[in-house]
């Protein structure tokens, strides 16, 4: 872990093409990212060449850098990202009134 602060979920707005992959070959290269223990994928948008994808990954000490790279070198791009939880644990979500 060393200086670097323990990344444990990050929530990314992203999209990839149509064509040539699918969320199932997407969220296998996302699992072997360090530190990923879980995948979620979304599909939240469909244009005719590009999926808008909701990507959920959970893990310990999860290489950000490392996620990015995977999701570019699949043709995607990252928009936003949406929730990053950082430490020892993930606390839970309070629902605003």
């Amino acid at each position: 872990m060393g200086d670097r602060p323990s990344i444990r979920r990050v929530v990314i707005d992203a999209a990839i093409p149509t064509k040539g992959i699918t969320i199932v070959d997407v969220a296998k290269e996302l699992y072997k990212v360090d530190g990923v223990k879980a995948v979620r994928i979304s599909v939240d948008d469909v244009d005719v060449d590009v999926l808008g994808l909701m990507v959920v990954v959970e893990g310990v000490d999860i290489n950000y850098e490392e996620l990015v790279e995977v999701l570019e070198k699949a043709g995607g791009v990252v928009h936003s990202v949406d929730e990053v939880v950082v430490g020892e644990y993930i606390p839970e979500a309070r629902e605003e009134v």
